[in-house]
């Protein structure tokens, strides 16, 4: 497993949301498969551009190769402890996040997460800790 934080979160959130769920890659590829597996992107882009924060959404990339042969339960395992992590004692109506799979042809999966960056309940900042989530689990 390969986890990737991405260097952004202040552009357009919309933007960060329809990569993932784009038919195709960044080198023009045709995506074999792509699934929403926690939260609403469309949502969440739209709490997070609507925030007045500089950084306003969160985003990163977790890949498995070919050869970790990664099971769904292997992959709801790693988005748990994300949850549970980022989100610690926060009940889940106070945040918006996302998590959208990509499967490969060669049978790679990655998982594109984002995250708007406020409590949905006070509408204070939240600096989410994903790079806390980089050993498995």
């Amino acid at each position: 497993m390969h986890v990737r934080f991405i260097a952004r979160g202040t552009g357009s959130a919309r933007a960060a949301t329809d990569y993932p769920l784009g038919e195709r890659d960044a080198a023009g590829n045709v995506r074999e498969g792509i699934e929403v597996r926690r939260g609403d992107p469309e949502m969440v882009a739209a709490v997070a551009d609507a925030l007045e924060f500089e950084h306003r959404y969160t985003s990163g990339v977790i890949a498995w190769a070919p050869d970790d042969r990664s099971t769904d339960a292997q992959i709801e395992a790693v988005l748990d402890k994300i949850e549970q992590t980022a989100w610690a004692g926060l009940e889940p109506d106070r945040y918006a996040w996302t998590a959208v799979e990509h499967r490969e042809r060669v049978g790679g999966v990655h998982v594109h997460i984002l995250a708007a960056r406020c409590d949905l309940e006070t509408g204070k900042s939240l600096n989410i800790p994903l790079p806390l989530l980089a050993e498995d689990p």
